[in-house]
């Protein structure tokens, strides 16, 4: 059974938050609610009691509809840990690398990344640096507490196992990168306020991606709902934000099928100016549909399960990431399977359910009748591996 509370009947609801940490504003609508959702939905559990044992905390997303920011309003970093058990890598998936590849390339030739230094907060295992760096007589420098020491980086690139922190950093960059950091920084606007000197002595380019909160409450991305983000910015949060901390946003891009969110900036010599309203309420009102959207999802998922089981057949769901954890978490049913292309994850098991994560080539021998898939970016290439397999089976996108 799940240890989440149902979104059923959940409404937007006013309520008083601390204040906003986007604009300050002391209003806000509660837009989801959850009792347990486990705390580190990406940390790699070894058997089955520990996982479903996975320290869990409530999950409150409360809109300001001031500014368009989405936050946890019920958010402890001190029950967080990231270090080597935090297994978020990506790009062993073949559309995601092809993603990665692209942006570096794009990056590179916009802002002539060539004999440059390059600064990665949040680097994860260093393929996104390291491609920014190959063959461009780049020097890139990552932070990451979660960098695998047993992984070898070419001298173009080193890596560093802790936190970056702007307010003490010496070494000075031509392009900061922060993709999907900001969103676990409790304290954003702190943090890019840190950053700003060092972004403007070196006349630097900052690139920040998060998930973009549009697609989160109002597109495909339903269910990256995790405890590690207590922030979710819709465009307008993401800029009003940037320019609140000094800031001059160049460039707003929805990217990967709209489910990310990039911006460039520099540092400002002049206040940025207002965030239009209009788009601002435009987002408010998208998310004040989440819950509904999202119950109708679980239920579509369910009504799919319950009918396999009458007939015999099993599910399975291809992916092991934080969507699957929140999935598996507000189902309320147990699919037969889970399966996953990272390597480092096999044989372990899912936080909160406690499902072990197979190879997908065992989808060969249970021939489920539906393999879920949570992102439709990896749909196609997740259809043609089961054909691989010789599995046929509906891939049912949720």
């Amino acid at each position: 059974m799940s240890s989440v509370s149902s979104t059923r009947d959940l409404a937007s609801t006013p309520a008083p938050i601390a204040a906003c940490r986007v604009c300050g504003a002391h209003t806000g609508e509660v837009l989801l609610e959850f009792a347990h959702v486990p705390v580190n939905c990406s940390e790699l559990h070894h058997s089955s009691t520990d996982a479903i044992g996975a320290a869990t905390a409530p999950l409150c997303l409360v809109l300001c509809p001031t500014c368009g920011y989405v936050c946890n309003q019920a958010f402890d970093p001190d029950v967080l840990t990231y270090d080597a058990a935090y297994e978020n890598a990506l790009d062993f998936s073949p559309s995601f690398r092809e993603y990665l590849g692209a942006l570096a390339v794009d990056l590179t030739a916009r802002h002539d990344l060539h004999g440059r230094t390059i600064i990665e907060v949040g680097c994860g295992q260093g393929s996104f640096l390291e491609a920014l760096c190959a063959g461009n007589r780049n020097r890139g420098f990552g932070f990451d507490p979660s960098f695998r020491a047993d992984l070898d980086m070419p001298d173009s690139v080193q890596i560093f196992t802790e936190l970056f922190d702007p307010a003490t950093a010496t070494r000075r960059a031509d392009l900061y990168c922060a993709r999907h950091v900001l969103e676990h920084i409790p304290e954003p606007l702190d943090f890019l306020r840190n950053l700003r000197p060092a972004v403007a002595e070196g006349d630097a380019t900052l690139y920040v991606e998060v998930p973009a909160g549009e697609a989160v409450f109002g597109g495909d991305a339903g269910f990256d709902l995790v405890y590690p983000h207590v922030s979710y910015f819709s465009a307008p949060a993401l800029v009003g934000l940037l320019g609140r901390a000094g800031y001059v946003v160049d460039r707003v891009d929805h990217r990967f099928g709209g489910q990310y969110l990039s911006v460039e900036a520099r540092a400002a010599s002049t206040p940025a100016p207002p965030v239009p309203a209009a788009d601002i309420a435009a987002f408010a009102h998208e998310a004040r549909g989440a819950a509904a959207r999202l119950e109708r999802v679980l239920d579509e998922a369910r009504a799919r399960i319950d009918a396999a089981g009458v007939r015999g057949r099993q599910t399975a769901l291809w992916g092991a990431g934080a969507k699957a954890v929140t999935f598996m978490a507000l189902l309320d049913r147990r699919v037969d399977a889970v399966v996953d292309i990272n390597p480092r994850k096999l044989g372990s098991f899912m936080p909160g359910s406690g499902v072990v994560i197979d190879a997908p080539v065992s989808l060969a021998t249970r021939r489920p009748e539906f393999v879920f898939v949570l992102n439709p970016m990896y749909r196609d290439e997740i259809a043609a591996m089961l054909v691989a397999d010789g599995v046929d089976a509906e891939v049912v996108v949720v």
